[in-house]
This record gives C-alpha cells, structure tokens and sequence, in this order.
C-alpha cells in the first residue's frame, strides 16, 4: 500500500482520515537503519512491508470471529 502523489515515489501524500490509524514504533537505529535499506533495495516502502505483516499475523493469530448473540442470551 503505496500512496504517492502523481508520479513522485517520494512525495506521500496524507491517507484520508477515516480508515486509517497512525501507529508509531520505537526501534534500535540498526534495525530501522538496515530494515529501510532492505525495503529500498526491494522498491518498497517501510509501511508497505510492515502493514503486509500486521495482516499477515492477524490471520495466523487472531481468534476466530464469532457472530454476535441475539437476544443477550
């Protein structure tokens, strides 16, 4: 999940604000360093890669959705 504005792959522009949250992470300046080289060398973006696996994990680890009860039983 890209978003750049027109054809620039270094201007991004700000995601509408329903739908998305901001999360911020704090990292050794090593893995940040060395994790923003490895994404580049891919042509991808940090958030890309990182939103892939918060999907990714979701589906491996979160519980089963169960539908709601009727009647508050």
């Amino acid at each position: 999940m890209s978003i750049m504005k027109g054809g620039d792959s270094h201007a991004p522009i700000t995601p509408k604000k329903e739908g998305i949250k901001r999360m911020n992470l704090n990292v050794p300046s090593d893995t940040h360093r060395a994790f923003k080289a490895a994404t580049a060398a891919e042509g991808k973006e940090m958030s890309e890669v990182l939103i892939a696996f918060i999907d990714d994990y979701i589906r491996q680890h979160a519980p089963a959705l169960r539908p709601a009860k009727k009647g508050g039983r």
